[in-house]
């Protein structure tokens, strides 16, 4: 792990920087990573000509993919600087920075007494969204894996438990996670990376991924409402964070017809957000096979 002294005078400095000039540092960094990180913006376009073909045709356009692609550099970049600056951005009232839209999905859901799963994209900045909710007093749960780097991954894990976020990996398995919702708390779940134990077959962007299982399986053993939502940046130091649709396990059906159903339902959900925000997307690894066409 990198050393708590370093670590504090690199917090420090993202935090001394004004928006519009993290926003440069993030744009010079973004430049310098597209063009010498040929894997990453490689997997970037491939993932792009995918989605031009199904729900975001401009892309379809070669100046078009290149400038989304750049963009979604620099939405990553500027995610890190907000990252490492999140002690100047989440202090004083949440709403200050963050506004919630759907709150009463939320609380509707909540109202059952057995938690919540919620399902999230890597879109915006997500951490962000996380803090400000716990600091509405919400119990957050989340599972992680490597965070930026493996030096930096128990940094990482120390400030969300810090925030008073609870932390479990893949390996923890699903017990953390039933004790949480039993509480009545909030399990968040990243649902376009790679950090699952199960997966399901689902259709998104008009291929067949393999989608995390882990939201719908919770959903089916708990009773908890499985909630979908995103984070968004709106503007420098402004961020959304938006419960867009809720869905029920249906006890009646069998159990791997039911988790299709919920793991169906989340890809298409998260599909939605991805294309209307596919800019601030910050996925950087190959999503779709050759021979995955649904």
């Amino acid at each position: 792990m990198i050393a708590p002294p370093a670590l504090d005078f690199v917090f420090r400095f993202a935090s001394a920087l004004p928006p519009g000039a993290r926003g440069r540092l993030a744009r010079g960094l973004a430049a310098i990573r597209y063009r010498t990180d040929r894997p990453r913006r490689e997997a970037v376009r491939a993932n792009l000509r995918v989605l031009a073909a199904t729900a975001r045709p401009d892309l379809a356009d070669p100046v078009a993919l290149d400038r989304t692609a750049r963009a979604m550099f620099r939405s990553y970049h500027l995610f890190l600087l907000e990252y490492l600056a999140q002690r100047r951005l989440v202090q004083g009232p949440p709403a200050s920075r963050v506004r919630v839209q759907g709150m009463e999905l939320l609380y509707r859901a909540l109202a059952h007494g057995c938690g919540a799963v919620v399902s999230v994209p890597h879109l915006g900045n997500w951490e962000i969204a996380g803090l400000a909710l716990a600091r509405l007093g919400f119990t957050i749960h989340v599972v992680t894996g490597v965070q930026f780097h493996p030096l930096l991954t128990g940094a990482a894990r120390a400030m969300k438990e810090a925030a008073r976020i609870r932390v479990s990996t893949a390996s923890d398995g699903y017990r953390p996670l039933l004790a949480t919702l039993r509480a009545g708390g909030l399990v968040i779940l990243l649902v376009d990376g790679d950090v699952f134990a199960r997966a399901v077959p689902a259709s998104f962007f008009g291929r067949r991924v393999p989608f995390p299982a882990g939201p719908a399986l919770l959903a089916r053993r708990t009773g908890a409402p499985l909630l979908h939502a995103h984070a968004e940046r709106t503007g420098p130091d402004r961020f959304l964070i938006a419960f867009d649709d809720v869905d029920r396990a249906d006890p009646a059906l069998p159990l791997a017809e039911d988790l299709r159903r919920l793991t169906t339902r989340t890809a298409a959900a998260q599909e939605r957000n991805i294309a209307a925000h596919v800019d601030q997307w910050c996925i950087f690894r190959p999503l779709f096979g050759e021979a995955d066409a649904a």
